[in-house]
């Protein structure tokens, strides 16, 4: 029996997806293993990282009693961003990892100010300065945790320390989870040695950085006996979430783009380079090639926007499919009903901590319909201000695959479709975006194609065009909605105040 299956462990905020697929990225069988994330203080988010290791290993087990271990030619990775898991030499994690949506690490970026200007630092990393990235966490493990600072030989993210566990090699990582680390020269894809020192950090104790499809680490005999795979199966080292969901869309040239309707949301696209904004509403990191580089624009209150609404704005009886039923009785622009989504303020374009949540223009007249139309539309408005932030950078969205649980709407992609310009496909397999991307990095290195060759095996379930009618009202619409976050701010900002 050929080896001729790809084994992914794609690492999640709440589990572990673990799926198999074939020499054409098609998806042969997947199981999920769950993990808790803790916040033991407002603004606080931990996972342990032992947890994420041991679902894994008992997904793996679950898996291969459908798919023979035989079979599995290497083991992929993929894994959430922006955390931090020190480690010590032999891999062993010495904190919970301070996950992407941890907050705590507010005073280390007056830190990071003082060793350089906030423009200056964007061009150097491709990102704006923000407390929920790993460098402001390491410098907060040691203004607050000395102990644990002291004894880390280095800082990684989920995917790291799972190929850690697999392999036995400690301290790796690849270009997509170190540009997000902010930390990282994304001009020259190496680490910014200059900013660590003046930080009076040392760039030996970040991870050494190999392209997403390198596989030359080998499961290790203790993994061997902790999964049921065969000892010295390949490992790619696999990438961030963003990376590999952009791969797993077909992503591979300039322009192409996709959109991600999840609990948060975003738009990306594969660039040549980092794009520099001036306003700095985008950003930037590299892909798992090391050499292209991904454009992102991102909401904080996607789907988790949607589901505020409908379980607090609806009655009980009202599930999210109802609430889209509701909103498809509604013309285009919800006859003067507008939401922001900005429930847990905002990054793209705002990056704005203190924006909140906004219905606006109802009245007496309008119903739960109005507001279900206002919800799905608020959204995707704040979706559109990603792309037009790419427009004006000079990289308009050209086409957009869809993917995330809120994907199997039938609505948003009509909607996007509309307010973008641009015809948008929903993926084959929108749940699978982020495992099919780390199954082409790992294809890709053992041989079987490259990302061209795989981006040809992505397909679209339905394609959805611009319809002309609602692209006009929307036109007409959206200047208005963009306008209300710079009337609250004001109030938003007295509000944090207070």
């Amino acid at each position: 029996m050929s080896a001729d299956l790809l084994l992914i462990l794609d690492a999640g905020t709440s589990g572990v997806k673990c799926s198999v697929f074939d020499e054409r990225c098609a998806l042969v069988a997947s199981t999920r293993a769950d993990y808790p994330t803790d916040f033991p203080r407002p603004g606080w988010s931990e996972q342990s990282p032992d947890d994420v290791w041991a679902a894994a290993c008992r997904g793996v087990r679950a898996l291969l009693e459908k798919v023979s271990a035989a079979r599995i030619a290497c083991v992929g990775l993929s894994g959430t961003m922006n955390g931090c898991i020190p480690v010590d030499a032999d891999g062993r994690a010495l904190h919970p990892n301070i996950i992407h949506s941890d907050s705590r690490a507010v005073a280390e970026l007056n830190e990071i100010r003082a060793a350089i200007a906030p423009d200056a630092f964007y061009r150097l990393t491709g990102n704006r300065l923000d407390n929920h990235y790993t460098l402001p966490k390491i410098l907060w493990l040691r203004n607050n945790r000395p102990e644990v600072y002291a004894k880390a030989r280095w800082f990684l993210n989920t995917k790291d320390y799972l190929y850690a566990h697999l392999t036995g090699a400690a301290g790796v990582t690849d270009y997509s989870d170190a540009s997000l680390t902010i930390a990282l020269d994304i001009a020259r894809g190496d680490w910014a040695r200059d900013l660590l020192r003046d930080l009076r950090l040392d760039a030996d104790r970040m991870p050494r950085i190999l392209c997403g499809h390198d596989v030359s680490g080998r499961l290790s005999a203790a993994a061997a006996r902790l999964t049921g795979l065969p000892e010295g199966t390949p490992v790619a080292v696999g990438g961030g979430d963003g990376a590999c969901s952009a791969r797993g869309s077909g992503l591979h040239e300039p322009g192409s783009a996709y959109g991600c309707l999840g609990s948060s949301s975003w738009i990306s696209q594969i660039t040549d380079g980092p794009v520099i904004d001036e306003k700095a509403r985008v950003f930037n990191y590299l892909d798992m090639d090391g050499r292209s580089c991904h454009c992102c624009g991102t909401i904080q209150c996607g789907g988790d926007a949607l589901n505020w609404a409908v379980r607090n704005l609806m009655d009980r009886d009202t599930d999210i499919a109802a609430a889209e039923h509701l909103a498809q009785t509604v013309p285009p622009g919800a006859e003067g009903v507008f939401f922001l989504p900005t429930l847990m303020g905002e990054r793209t374009p705002y990056w704005d901590p203190n924006t909140r949540g906004v219905l606006w223009g109802f009245s007496l007249y309008h119903t739960r319909a109005h507001i279900a139309r206002a919800v799905y539309e608020g959204i995707a408005f704040a979706l559109n201000n990603c792309a037009v932030a790419m427009k004006e950078c000079g990289i308009p969205v050209q086409s957009l695959m869809l993917i995330g649980g809120g994907a199997q709407s039938r609505l948003w992609p009509d909607i996007l479709a509309a307010l973008t310009g641009v015809p948008t496909r929903v993926h084959s397999q929108p749940g699978e975006g982020t495992s099919l991307g780390a199954a082409i990095a790992a294809g890709v290195g053992m041989g079987m194609f490259d990302y061209h060759r795989a981006a040809s095996f992505i397909t679209a379930r339905s394609e959805h065009p611009v319809r002309a009618d609602w692209q006009a009202a929307y036109a007409a619409l959206f200047p208005l909605y963009a306008d209300i976050y710079g009337r609250m701010k004001p109030l938003f900002d007295r509000l944090a105040a207070l």
